[in-house]
C-alpha cells in the first residue's frame, strides 16, 4: 500500500523533498511498548525582517500498513488525546524545524496489534496567500504531498510477566525526586509515556500512586481506557485516600471518564452541533459530579497526608473560584470555611514558590482579614538579595483583603533604606496620601549616594506625592546630578513649579533624555508645559520624536493637543501624496501613530464621522484597515466590554481598548453626548455592582446603558 501511495504521490510532487524517518532502535516491539523514532521535518526557520517563504511543508499524519483506525491517505494517523491536558506535539512547528525531533510514535498510531507494520511520515505542501495587510499558509491546490522512507515494525504479544515488570520500572522511576532537567527529566517523561500505555487495573492503580507526579501524561492514559466504567469507580474511590493527590486535572479527567461510562457518545461533528441537547445534559452531569466529588475531598481534608493535603486545597479553592466566575448563580459550597482553617494550619509547613502560590490563591479567593497577618508575615520575610515576587504579590493581595493596611505599608516601605517596593506600587495609594516630605526627601538623597537603594522608587514617589515644601531641596538635589535626565523629578516640577519646568526642559537637547520625558513623565504628570514641549517635537525631523510624540499626545494630552495632531497627520498624507509605494515600504508605522493619536486619544471623543475621515486620508493599508475596524466599534449599541479578574480590569469601549480602571471608563464615557446607546457585557469577576455603578452612571450623564 505504501510502495503505491508513493508512487502516486512522486507523480503528484514531481520532486520528493527530504523527509525521513527512523526507528531508534531497530528491534521487535513487545504489545504496547513505546516506540521512539527520529523525524526529520522539512523546515524553514521564520527569520524576523526577512520575506516569508512563498512555500512551506506541514506536517501531514502518519500512515500505516495495514491501516487499522487510521492509516491511509484519506485518513492519515495524527495525534490521538483523550484530554488535550498536554498539547505539546513535536510535530508542531514542523514547518520551521529543522533539526530532527524525537517522537513517541503510540502518540500517534492506534493501539497495534501483535503483526508485521510499515508506516511512513506525510508531508502536506503550503502556499502563501496574502489579503490585504494579513498573510497566511494554505493548502496547494491542487494538493501536493511529500511521503517519507517506510520504516518496519514488528510487533510481539506482551507477557504478564513482562508487562509487570515494565509497570514496576516506570513507577521506580516516577517514584523519584523530580529532576531539574536534563536526561533524568526526559527519563522521567517516557517512564509515565509507557505506564499510560497499559490499559488494565495494575497500571490504573499504579497511575494513581505517582500522582502528582507527570499527571497529565497518566490522566491521559486514565481518560483514554477502554473500560471507563472500572476507572470511574477507581478513581471515585480514590479520591478519599490519605495519600491521593487529587488536583483539577483530576477531577476534570474524572468526570470526562464517567461521562464516557454512563452517557451515550457524542453527537458527530457537525454545523450547530454545540447547540444538540445532548450537551446541556453531559453539561449538567459533569458538574453534579464534579460536586459530589469536592464534597467527598474536603470531607477527608481532615485525613490528607502532606503533599496530598495541599494538593486537595488548592483544588477545592479553584473550585470556588470556578463558580464565582462561570457560575455566579450556584450557591457556595458549605465547606468553604473548613478549607480556610485547613490551609492556616497547613501555611506555616509550606514553603518556596508553593508558599507564595497557595497564599495568595486563598487571599484572591476569600478576602478575609485574618488571612492579612500572613500576607504581612511574607512581606517581613524579605531580606536584601532574595526575590522580590514574594513581598511584592503579598502587597497586591493585601490591598484587596485590607487597602488602609496596604497603603500604611507602602508608606512605611517607602521610609526604608532597602525594600523590596517599587514605584508600580504607589498607583495603589490615594492622590491624597499624606507623607513626611523631609522624609522622602531624606530617603532620595540616601538613593542617589553610591550604593543607593532604588533612586527611581523615590523620584516617582516625590513626583506624585511630594509637596512645595520641599522644592528648593528638590532643585537642588536634581542640579546636583552628573545624569541629565531626570523624567520623575520632571514630573514633580510640572506638578509643583511650572516655571522652572519650562527652564529645564528647554536646556534638554539629548534625544535619550527627550524621549524619556515624554515616555516617563507624563503618566506622573502632565501640563500646558509639558504638553507643549512634547507638541514641539511633532515638527521634528528626527522619524523617532515626531512617533514618540504622537503617541504620548493621544494617551496623555489634553483635547487641545488634537488639532497639532491633526495637521501633522494631514501634512504626512500631503508629503507622501501619490507615493503610495514608497511610503509603504518606510512610513506605515509612522502614519500609524498619528492615526492611532487622533482616533484613539484618552482625553477626547473620536466620533465614527471624524474616522471617515481619517480613512479617507489614510496613505497606506495599515492605516486603513486600522481606521475600519475602529469603524467597527461603533456599530449601534455601542459595546462595553468589562474583562475583570481579582488581579486586573481592562475594559473596551468603542475603539478604546486598555482601559484599566472603573474610574477611566467612566471618564471616557462622559465624552460621549448624551442619548448614546451601549451595551453592558461583563467577562470574568465582573460583578453585580460594578455593573450596577455603570448603569446608575450612565443614567446621570443621559446614557442609555442596557
Amino acid at each position: 500500500m505504501l510502495r503505491l501511495v508513493l508512487a502516486v504521490l512522486c507523480l503528484a510532487a514531481g520532486a520528493m523533498a527530504q523527509v525521513s524517518i527512523r526507528l531508534l532502535e531497530d528491534r521487535r516491539y513487545h504489545e504496547g511498548e513505546l516506540i521512539l523514532a527520529e523525524v526529520q521535518p522539512l523546515g524553514q526557520p521564520f527569520v524576523a525582517g526577512r520575506p516569508l517563504a512563498k512555500e512551506r511543508w506541514q506536517y501531514g499524519g502518519f500512515l500505516l500498513d495495514p491501516p487499522r483506525k487510521c492509516g491511509s491517505l484519506a485518513t492519515p494517523c495524527f495525534q490521538s488525546m483523550a484530554l488535550w491536558f498536554d498539547k505539546s506535539d513535536p510535530m508542531l512547528g514542523f514547518g520551521d524545524a529543522t533539526a530532527p525531533r524525537i517522537v513517541c510514535l503510540n502518540h500517534y498510531l492506534p493501539p497495534l496489534m501483535p503483526g508485521h507494520y510499515r508506516l511512513a511520515l506525510l508531508a502536506r505542501k503550503l502556499v502563501l496567500t496574502r489579503q490585504g495587510l494579513r498573510s497566511s499558509y494554505g493548502s496547494a491546490d491542487p494538493p501536493r504531498y511529500s511521503l517519507s522512507n517506510a520504516v518496519e515494525v514488528e510487533i510481539v504479544p506482551a507477557s504478564d510477566a513482562w508487562v509487570k515488570q515494565a509497570i514496576a520500572a516506570s513507577t521506580a522511576v516516577l517514584s523519584s525526586p523530580p529532576p531539574d532537567g536534563g536526561p533524568e527529566y526526559d527519563r522521567r517523561k517516557l517512564a509515565a509515556e509507557q505506564l499510560r500505555q497499559f490499559d488494565r487495573p495494575e497500571a490504573w492503580r499504579a497511575s494513581l500512586a505517582m500522582m502528582p507526579a507527570e499527571e497529565y501524561t497518566l490522566l491521559e492514559g486514565l481518560a483514554a481506557s477502554h473500560e471507563p466504567a472500572h476507572v470511574c469507580e477507581l478513581m471515585r474511590t480514590a479520591i478519599a485516600a490519605p495519600a491521593q493527590a487529587v488536583s483539577s486535572y483530576y477531577l476534570y479527567a474524572f468526570t470526562q471518564t464517567c461521562a464516557k461510562a454512563d452517557l451515550p457518545p457524542p453527537p458527530a461533528p457537525g454545523p450547530n452541533v454545540e447547540k444538540d441537547p445532548y450537551w446541556e445534559l453531559r453539561r449538567a452531569y459533569e458538574q453534579r459530579l464534579t460536586s459530589k466529588a469536592c464534597d467527598i475531598l474536603a470531607s477527608s481534608l481532615a485525613s490528607k497526608q502532606n503533599s496530598a493535603k495541599v494538593a486537595a486545597l488548592e483544588t477545592l479553592v479553584n473550585r470556588v473560584q470556578h463558580l464565582r466566575m462561570n457560575e455566579p448563580t450556584a450557591s457556595i459550597p458549605s465547606w468553604l470555611p473548613a478549607t480556610k482553617d485547613e490551609f492556616k494550619k497547613v501555611y506555616p509547613l509550606l514553603d518556596g514558590w508553593r508558599r507564595r502560590q497557595m497564599l495568595s490563591l486563598f487571599a484572591t479567593t476569600y478576602r478575609s482579614p485574618d488571612l492579612a497577618p500572613l500576607l504581612e508575615s511574607e512581606m517581613d520575610a524579605w531580606k536584601p538579595g532574595a526575590y522580590y515576587e514574594g513581598p511584592r504579590g503579598a502587597l497586591y493581595d493585601l490591598n484587596l483583603i485590607d487597602p488602609v493596611a496596604a497603603q500604611a505599608r507602602i508608606v512605611t516601605e517607602l521610609g526604608r533604606e532597602k525594600t523590596w517596593l517599587d514605584d508600580h506600587a504607589l498607583a495603589l495609594l490615594p492622590p491624597q496620601t499624606h507623607f513626611n516630605d523631609g522624609a522622602l526627601v531624606e530617603a532620595l538623597a540616601a538613593a542617589l549616594r553610591p550604593g543607593g537603594w532604588d533612586p527611581q522608587l523615590r523620584t516617582t514617589a516625590l513626583a506624585k506625592f511630594g509637596a512645595s515644601l520641599t522644592l528648593p531641596r528638590v532643585k537642588a538635589i536634581f542640579e546636583s546630578q552628573s545624569e541629565q535626565c531626570q523624567p520623575e523629578l520632571m514630573a514633580y516640577f510640572i506638578r509643583i513649579d511650572p516655571a522652572y519646568a519650562q527652564q529645564a526642559l528647554a536646556r534638554s537637547a539629548d534625544q535619550r533624555c527627550i524621549l524619556q520625558y515624554m515616555q516617563r513623565t507624563p503618566p506622573l504628570a502632565m501640563g500646558p508645559v509639558l504638553e507643549q514641549y512634547i507638541t514641539s517635537f511633532l515638527g521634528s525631523g528626527d522619524v523617532a520624536l515626531k512617533m514618540e510624540a504622537a503617541h504620548s499626545l493621544g494617551r496623555y494630552g489634553s483635547p487641545a493637543a488634537a488639532e497639532p495632531l491633526w495637521k501633522a497627520f494631514r501634512y504626512f498624507n500631503a508629503y507622501w501624496k501619490n507615493r503610495q509605494a514608497e511610503v509603504a515600504e518606510s512610513g506605515d508605522v509612522e502614519e500609524s501613530m498619528y492615526r492611532n493619536a487622533l482616533a484613539r486619544g484618552q482625553n477626547w471623543l473620536t466620533t465614527e464621522a471624524t474616522l471617515h475621515t481619517i480613512e479617507s486620508l489614510c496613505s497606506t493599508d495599515r492605516c486603513r484597515y486600522d481606521t475600519q475596524d475602529d469603524l467597527r466599534g461603533w456599530q449601534s449599541p455601542l459595546k462595553i466590554q468589562i474583562d475583570s479578574s481579582p488581579n486586573g480590569f481592562r475594559c473596551q469601549v468603542a475603539q478604546y481598548s486598555g482601559i484599566e480602571t472603573l474610574e477611566a471608563l467612566e471618564g471616557k464615557l462622559s465624552q460621549f453626548p448624551k442619548g448614546t446607546e451601549f451595551r453592558l457585557a461583563g467577562y470574568g469577576a465582573a460583578n453585580d455592582a460594578v455593573l450596577q455603578r455603570l448603569r446608575d452612571f450612565g443614567s446621570k450623564k443621559g446614557l442609555l446603558i442596557r
